[in-house]
């Protein structure tokens, strides 16, 4: 592979959702080793946060042959210090999401957006390929609903955000996680004439469980579905008091026996 550009994968500290043990977040695995496809032994893998964190040492079993830890600043702001660190890298690889919380996502767009450059989104594949000058672009096939496709070309630099379901292998090998390591970088200077933002960090509440009727359609009828928009029945009520509207709504939750009561 050729070192005429340079990738980078960004990695974070995953928790188990049960147990909270600290592992590698899934999506930021997958975004590595489609970093490995593309540089081979030339990514460069980030962290920023703590290089004692646990969860680094799955990302070295993983394929992760040195881990770049970067010390957060006083304002904890993750995007200006990877901002700094990474404003010469052309490929910049990161998970769509975290493992879990409400602010989840939106590190891709926010890093983008400091570093003046366009972001793909739920890339499944990406191929660096020359252009007919001297320059590179990355052609992309990222992932749509209902299994569709779409392929698009991007010109470097480029942030590309990762789907989860990319079709890539995660072998976890445990002589790699003993020979890789981990490399701790001195602290980047970062504008501080920009206001940073207060972060606090806090577990992840629990998703409310969504009540939904059960169906009674046949196989044929659940496949067409899933393909053919349909317009769903419903009752809208726009009379009455708030007591009757929620009448309204017991009486449907007691009809497909979504409650006991």
């Amino acid at each position: 592979m050729s070192n005429a550009f340079t990738v980078a994968a960004l990695i974070s500290a995953g928790r188990h959702p049960v147990s909270g043990a600290p592992r590698a977040c899934r999506g930021d695995a997958v975004a590595m080793a489609l970093g490995r496809r593309m540089a081979g032994d030339g990514l460069r893998v980030v962290h920023a946060g703590a290089a004692e964190e646990p969860s680094l040492q799955d990302y070295l079993a993983l394929g992760a042959g040195t881990i770049e830890a970067l010390p957060l600043d006083s304002s904890g702001d993750a995007v200006a210090t990877l901002a700094a660190h990474l404003k010469n890298v052309d490929i910049i690889l990161t998970g769509s999401n975290a493992e879990s919380g409400a602010g989840s996502g939106l590190l891709p767009y926010a890093l983008a957006r400091a570093l003046a450059r366009p972001v793909a989104g739920n890339v499944l594949d990406a191929r660096v390929q020359k252009t007919a000058g001297e320059g590179w672009d990355v052609e992309i096939r990222q992932f749509l609903p209902k299994g569709q496709r779409r392929r698009i070309g991007c010109a470097l630099p480029l942030v590309i955000a990762v789907h989860p379901r990319a079709p890539v292998q995660l072998k976890y090998a445990y002589a790699r996680r003993l020979s890789g390591r981990i490399e701790r970088f001195p602290e980047t200077p970062t504008d501080t004439c920009v206001a940073q933002p207060v972060w606090t960090v806090e577990t992840a509440s629990r998703r409310p469980i969504r009540l939904k009727a059960r169906e009674t359609k046949s196989g044929h009828a659940r496949m067409q579905a899933a393909v053919v928009a349909e317009a769903k029945g419903g009752i809208v009520a726009f009379e009455g008091s708030t007591v009757d509207k929620a009448q309204v709504m017991l009486n449907y939750l007691r009809e497909h026996r979504l409650v006991d009561f």
